[in-house]
């Protein structure tokens, strides 16, 4: 058994706890695929539909895709038919992204006050259990000059920055780090949480900086429970690629080949399956015949 054990893949993993006792209980990390977004739920509703549609009448679908296909051969677009094209939904790398990683949720209501000028900002929270210290502190515009004005061309930010220092702490897996994005695809106008990779073997605790976007004059109340932002597990070697066998080419014959074969099993049939995952297996199949593969062998 233990010769077995030297063999078995080491299982990686990640844990977030809270020092702070009813956070983990009320307002957890939850996965990024359940994130409710009402845009999607409409969108994939409205695809469903449509699919239904075309499966009630299938040269319905041979029509739509055939005007598509001509209207791409003639150089123009379809100003009248929006049916005739895929939601930006159904596009597998808008949905992986969506649904990648976990979700980190606010702990407790949160009240930003600010004067119209733009620069500074009060807030109004509750003290949480460690140190009986609040978890709302700041950053001087100084920490952050030119970062702020990376974040929207079209979105002020307040000079000072919002700093969160969070209830949770991290432990991973030694060869996990984690993405730190703002939420794919979600709508929240009052803040942005800039990128960056958050390595549990660096620091263990959790503050999240706000860039915050309502400058005007008001209150802006900020829900216990409300999605911040948004960590993707991705394994250490990632950051550096060391090690890799990095190429940039120009396409040689045998790619040419593979691509003419793809475009063939794209547009062969008028009834494309409608099973995406029977779409990808067939690619992935196409795509192993590229003989550049064992190049990197």
């Amino acid at each position: 058994m233990g010769l077995f054990n030297i063999f078995k893949k080491k299982k990686l993993w990640v844990r977030w706890y809270s020092v702070d006792p009813g956070v983990a209980d009320l307002h957890p990390w939850s996965p990024a695929r359940k994130l409710h977004r009402p845009w999607r739920t409409k969108a994939l509703k409205d695809a469903g539909a449509r699919n239904s549609e075309e499966r009630r009448c299938p040269w319905l679908k041979a029509s739509r895709m055939w005007e598509r296909m001509h209207q791409e051969m003639i150089g123009q677009d379809n100003p009248d038919g929006p049916e005739n094209y895929a939601h930006g939904v159904t596009c597998p790398a808008t949905s992986k992204l969506m649904d990648s990683g976990y979700i980190m949720h606010l702990p407790a209501d949160l009240i930003i006050q600010t004067d119209g000028t733009g620069v500074n900002f009060q807030y109004i929270t509750q003290k949480l259990f460690v140190n009986n210290s609040r978890y709302v502190k700041s950053h001087i515009p100084e920490q952050t000059t030119g970062m702020r004005d990376t974040i929207s061309a079209d979105k002020p930010v307040l000079d000072w920055t919002v700093k969160l220092e969070l209830p949770w702490r991290v432990q991973a897996h030694p060869d996990v780090v984690f993405m730190q994005i703002p939420i794919a695809y979600h709508k929240e106008d009052r803040f942005t949480v800039p990128s960056g990779i958050a390595d549990p073997a660096y620091s263990y605790e959790i503050n999240l900086q706000l860039f915050w976007h309502k400058v005007e004059k008001g209150e802006y109340l900020l829900k216990a429970g409300t999605p911040l932002c948004q960590w993707v597990p991705m394994h250490r070697d990632f950051l550096t690629m060391k090690g890799w066998d990095v190429r940039v080419e120009t396409a040689n014959d045998w790619d040419r080949e593979n691509n003419d074969i793809m475009e063939y099993q794209r547009r062969k049939n008028f009834l494309e399956s409608s099973n995406l995952r029977e779409r990808i297996d067939t690619q992935r199949k196409i795509l192993s015949l590229n003989k550049n593969i064992e190049r990197f062998n």
